[in-house]
C-alpha cells in the first residue's frame, strides 16, 4: 500500500511539472537546457515504473497466450497419437488374421482330398474351457455331427452337436474323447487309442500302448483312420514323455499336441473326405472243407 501512494505521489509530481512547463514554454521564461535536466531527473522513475508495468504486461500476455498455443498443441498431439495407437493395433491384428487365414488357404490347397469350410472360434464352454469351442457355422453351411474339425498344425475335434448358424465341437483334450492314433515313424507304426485326461487338461495320452511297443520321445502321431470319424494322416502331436502303468504290462505316453488350444481362433471342418479309409488286418477263422472237399475263401475283416 505505501509503495501505491509513493507512485502516484510521483506520478503527481510529474504531471505538475508538465503542466509547468507548458505555461512557462507559452511565456517565453524557461531555459529549456535547466527544465530539460530536470525533467529527464524527475521523471526518470515513473518512466522506469510505466515501462516495467508494460513489459510485465506484454510478458504476462505472451506467456498466456504461449500456454494456450501449447495447450492446443499438446491436446491435438494426444489425439493424434490417440489414433495413431488404434491405427497401429487395427493394422497389426489384420496383418495377424491374415496370416493366419492364409495359412489356412495354404492349408487347403496342399489338401485336395478334402472339402473344407471355415470356421471363427465365437466362444468357449465355461463349464469346461480346454474341451469345448462354440464355432460360427452351423447346419446352413453344411455342418453336421461328427464332422472332423482341424487347422492347419494338426487336428482340433469333432462336432459333437450343431444348429443352424453354430456348432459345437469336443477337442480331443476332453477326456470323453477318443482319436484312433499312429506313430508315423516307418520303424514303428504302433497304433493306438488318443484320449484326453483329466490329471493333464492341455497334455491328451496315447494309451493301452505294450510296455515294448516300439514308441519313443519325439514320435509324430497322426490319425490312424480308424474308427470312421477321422481321415488318416492329421497330425495329434508329439510324444514327450512315456509312463509305464503300475501292475501291468501297459505304458502310455504323454502327447504335446500339434495344435496350440489356448491360441485358437480359426478351425476348418472337413464336410467331405476322399482318402480312403483303413480296414483292419484280414481275420483266419477256422475253416473246414466242404461238401465238396473244397477249402472255402476266408472272409474279409472287420472294418471298425
Amino acid at each position: 500500500m505505501r509503495l501505491f501512494h509513493r507512485k502516484m505521489a510521483i506520478l503527481l509530481v510529474a504531471v505538475l511539472l508538465v503542466l509547468w512547463l507548458a505555461s512557462s514554454l507559452a511565456q517565453g521564461k524557461y531555459k529549456f537546457a535547466f527544465m530539460e535536466k530536470t525533467i529527464t531527473v524527475v521523471l526518470a522513475p515513473v518512466q522506469s515504473v510505466v515501462s516495467n508495468v508494460g513489459f510485465t504486461f506484454r510478458n504476462i500476455g505472451l506467456s498466456t497466450g504461449e500456454l494456450m498455443t501449447a495447450y492446443r498443441d499438446n491436446k491435438a498431439l494426444r489425439i493424434e497419437n490417440e489414433n495413431l495407437r488404434q491405427s497401429n493395433l487395427n493394422v497389426t491384428e489384420i496383418m495377424a488374421e491374415n496370416a493366419r487365414l492364409r495359412g489356412m488357404l495354404e492349408y487347403k490347397k496342399g489338401a485336395p482330398q478334402f472339402d473344407l469350410v471355415t470356421a471363427a472360434v465365437v466362444g468357449r464352454d465355461p463349464g469346461s474351457w480346454t474341451s469345448t469351442i462354440i464355432i460360427n457355422r452351423g447346419t446352413a453351411d453344411g455342418i453336421a455331427k461328427d464332422m472332423p474339425v482341424v487347422t492347419p498344425q494338426g487336428l482340433v475335434g469333432s462336432v459333437v452337436s450343431v444348429y443352424a448358424n453354430v456348432a459345437k465341437v469336443n477337442l480331443i483334450l476332453d477326456p470323453r474323447s477318443a482319436v484312433g492314433a499312429l506313430v508315423q515313424r516307418p520303424e514303428s507304426r504302433v497304433a493306438a487309442i488318443v484320449e484326453g485326461h483329466s490329471a493333464t487338461p492341455l497334455a491328451p495320452r496315447m494309451v493301452n500302448i505294450a510296455r515294448d511297443a516300439d514308441v519313443i520321445k519325439g514320435d509324430k502321431l497322426i490319425t490312424s483312420g480308424f474308427g470312421g470319424i477321422y481321415p488318416k494322416g492329421i497330425l495329434i502331436g508329439e510324444v514327450v514323455d512315456l509312463v509305464n502303468e503300475e501292475g501291468g504290462l501297459l505304458k502310455y505316453a504323454v502327447l504335446n499336441p500339434a495344435v496350440d488350444f489356448d491360441r485358437l481362433e480359426e478351425v476348418s471342418i472337413i464336410l467331405r473326405s476322399r482318402e480312403p479309409i483303413p480296414t483292419l488286418p484280414l481275420t483266419n477263422p477256422t475253416v473246414s472243407p466242404d461238401a465238396s472237399g473244397k477249402t472255402p475263401v476266408p472272409a474279409q475283416g472287420v472294418r471298425q
